[in-house]
């Protein structure tokens, strides 16, 4: 199959800058593309890298899609390498985003609520209990060590006992600030730590994995799926934080979840309405998990054409209501 080919730049600030180990993140930079197949049927696909988390760098993903010209073929769009996690993703999502009407969702999955760095996790925890969030996960490694920990327990117990707390290191902590953690998280009720070291550090991650009975799961360490293969290959015991925005084609991620029985978190990339959009018709129409999605994050952008739909304590097909792939290619132009 031959495609017609264009794609759009844009630039988002985000309503609240988020702050995580790796600094501030104040906007949304990335790539909308446009498909349309020799029948005049279009697709669109985002492409939304992040490249301090290991994924290809906007520039990259602009220079090979330049480098397509304004069309391309399926050969050519299955040729893109694995490091191009995101513009294969893209390139797959508008290939195959066009969903029979009997395809609908017929799960419904819980949704963490994403709670900032520092005291401010205390303010935000109410209201959102008040929502009706059943899960959580806390942005740590950001402030001192001390004072974090000193807030975990006042989150902790302002928590009620069937709730779900998580947390993510984003990578920052040494190993002798993980064994801290890990040894006051022990008796705690901790769902699971997010990358509590950097990816660089294999051997201290099936360490830590294996020397304490708190749940640890591979976010950095797994932003391509070949990573998580590899990770598989060395026997790591505990979860994966998959952001699909970023592994590549949505098809090969559900292949690998089902096939090697991945313990998983599907989580954001802090994405648009259009890619989280493509990930939803994946999450709610297949059995890939039973832990909450790591899409609470609320209104992103403050502006429902980029946001789409904000999603409460459960995710269901609400979300297939509208596609938002024509209102931001039109917003851009």
């Amino acid at each position: 199959m031959v495609y017609l080919f264009e794609f759009k730049r844009y630039c988002q600030p985000l309503q609240l800058p988020l702050r995580t180990a790796h600094g501030v993140w104040a906007k949304r930079e990335g790539l909308i593309i446009r498909l349309e197949d020799e029948s005049g049927a279009v697709g669109y696909g985002e492409i939304a890298p992040i490249p301090w988390f290991g994924s290809e760098t906007l520039a990259e993903a602009e220079e090979i899609c330049r480098k397509f010209g304004d069309q391309v073929d399926d050969a050519v769009c299955d040729a893109v390498p694995p490091s191009f996690g995101c513009v294969r993703f893209a390139l797959a999502a508008a290939r195959s985003e066009k969903i029979a009407a009997a395809t609908v969702a017929k799960l419904r999955l819980p949704v963490a609520a994403l709670l900032p760095a520092g005291r401010e996790a205390l303010t935000i925890l109410s209201a959102k209990l008040e929502a009706g969030f059943l899960a959580f996960k806390w942005k740590v490694g950001v402030g001192q060590a001390d004072d974090e920990l000193g807030l975990l327990d006042d989150l902790l117990s302002r928590l009620p006992a069937h709730v779900k707390l998580r947390l993510d290191a984003n990578g920052s902590w040494t190993r002798r600030q993980a064994q801290q953690w890990l040894e006051r998280c022990a008796d705690r009720p901790i769902e699971l730590i997010e990358q509590p070291v950097a990816p660089t550090e294999e051997d201290t991650l099936l360490g830590l994995a294996r020397d304490y009975p708190v749940t640890l799961a591979l976010d950095e360490s797994v932003v391509r799926l070949n990573e998580a293969r590899r990770w598989q290959g060395l026997g790591w015991p505990g979860v994966f934080v998959i952001k699909p925005a970023l592994v590549g084609p949505l098809s090969e991620l559900a292949e690998w979840i089902i096939t090697s029985k991945a313990d998983v978190v599907i989580s954001s990339a802090i994405e648009s309405a259009l890619a989280r959009h493509a990930i939803f018709q994946l999450v709610l129409t297949q059995s890939l998990t039973s832990r909450a999605l790591g899409f609470g994050i609320g209104e992103v952008f403050g502006q429902r054409t980029w946001d789409g739909a904000i999603l409460g304590p459960l995710a269901d097909g609400t979300l297939f209501t509208t596609h938002p792939g024509e209102a931001l290619w039109n917003e851009l132009s």
